[in-house]
């Protein structure tokens, strides 16, 4: 998206003027900073009067990232009620029009609404998701479609706020520092049931409706899997300037055309291991053009890398024997272990041995196979052409700490016990 630097700054539009004297007796406090004004019914502390502080941190921020000019965000600012008692609010007039019933928070253009949250973690988050949506629709014009809309405003409001200091799009490190977020155990879980959304589903999700929480979950996911991959980052981060195009979608779809099959493939890996931590630059698949393999090969694999193509096209209904070797490190909690394809038998990952080599098969039809636990060795026999791609057993959140590669060996037409792949 091309700067705005030469666009005029944005003219506040006038809101309707609060009584202020009303809303003191009700026991409404206002709170103000360059780009904020905050009224809530909650006592004073360090959490909540601290939010327009955090609100102009996070505006920088989105204009750097939707590469608007900083003159252009100058004047801008929004107003904000931070609801306890919503009768209160009700009484003065000052709960949104357009939908006065909202559960957990609402913006429209100048204005944003929350209601207050046990933990101080989500309290933020809202005014930051309410606040994305505010400025996307000053700034760009609009906000995409449902998917777009709401999957941005969850990668801009999940955060990290340390000495003063805001950053935005973060992949939290653990549950603890997301208290009442909860969206990486929604896709989780629901991969695991195999109910998990593919891609063009959660892209046919729009706004004609209120979403659920598990709806906010997947859009948070595929914009997050989009802005964290440096093969599609370039790519994603062009759509802003499509925000008020009715054909947004086909937008979407003709950037990628290119990478089309690596985009629904990776989604469908980056779903199945989805986590806390998740290092998304380490767990990229790695792809190599096919071959057809006519005789024996080796492949070597990294331990710091998630799913590595082999390159290798294996035949439908043939057998490969499959063997491995090599020694490699994988970092502890406490100290590094060393171990060979087969892992370390003390501690298991996702029901196998932390450091085992797995494999997936992946086919042109049907995507990715279930993970295949393959060890030192084993016969593969597929049932529709597909290439193998391997990785070592770890926790999506640890591989920086991996050292070493492994051997992987491969001929065809060899008995062995077979791994039969669906």
């Amino acid at each position: 998206m091309q700067a705005l630097a030469e666009e005029a700054p944005i003219t506040p539009r006038a809101l309707p003027a609060i009584d202020q004297r009303r809303a003191e007796q009700a026991g409404l406090r206002r709170l103000e900073s360059d780009h904020l004004t905050l009224y809530t019914d909650l006592p004073a502390s360090a959490a909540i009067d601290e939010l327009p502080v955090v609100f102009d941190a996070a505006v920088a921020q989105w204009a750097k990232y939707f590469n608007i000019a900083p003159q252009r965000t100058r004047a801008w600012r929004m107003r904000a009620f931070l609801i306890n008692d919503r009768a209160k609010f009700a009484a003065l007039g000052l709960l949104p029009r357009e939908r006065p019933d909202f559960k957990n928070g609402f913006a429209t253009e100048k204005e944003l609404w929350i209601v207050e949250q046990p933990s101080d973690y989500y309290r933020r988050h809202l005014l930051l998701h309410e606040g994305t949506h505010g400025f996307m629709h000053a700034m760009l014009g609009g906000a995409g479609p449902g998917w777009y809309s709401e999957g941005m405003a969850e990668l801009f409001a999940t955060h990290t706020w340390q000495a003063q200091r805001l950053h935005l799009r973060q992949m939290p490190a653990d549950r603890q520092v997301v208290p009442m977020w909860g969206r990486i155990k929604i896709v989780r879980e629901a991969h695991d049931k195999g109910t998990g959304l593919p891609l063009l589903a959660v892209l046919q999700l729009d706004q004609g409706r209120r979403f659920s929480t598990g709806e906010y979950a997947w859009c948070w996911a595929l914009c997050t899997f989009l802005d964290s991959h440096l093969d599609w980052q370039a790519t994603f981060r062009q759509l802003p300037q499509w925000v008020t195009d009715r054909d947004f979608n086909g937008r979407f779809r003709e950037l990628f055309r290119a990478q089309w099959p690596e985009l629904l493939v990776e989604w469908q890996a980056f779903i199945a291991e989805l986590d806390y931590g998740y290092e998304a630059r380490r767990m990229a698949m790695q792809h190599r053009s096919p071959v057809l393999l006519q005789s024996a090969a080796q492949v070597t694999v990294a331990a710091d890398r998630g799913w590595q193509s082999t390159g290798w096209m294996l035949q439908a209904g043939r057998e490969y024997k499959f063997s491995a070797s090599g020694r490699y490190m994988i970092a502890h909690d406490t100290a590094p272990w060393f171990c060979e394809p087969e892992g370390v038998t003390l501690r298991y990952h996702a029901g196998q041995p932390l450091g085992k080599l797995l494999g997936v098969l992946r086919s042109e039809d049907a995507g990715l196979s279930p993970t295949l636990a393959l060890g030192l060795g084993a016969v593969l026999k597929p049932k529709r052409p597909a290439v193998l791609y391997l990785r070592v057993n770890d926790s999506p959140a640890r591989l920086s700490d991996n050292r070493g590669e492994l051997t992987a060996s491969i001929a065809p037409d060899q008995p062995l016990e077979k791994h039969e792949v669906p």
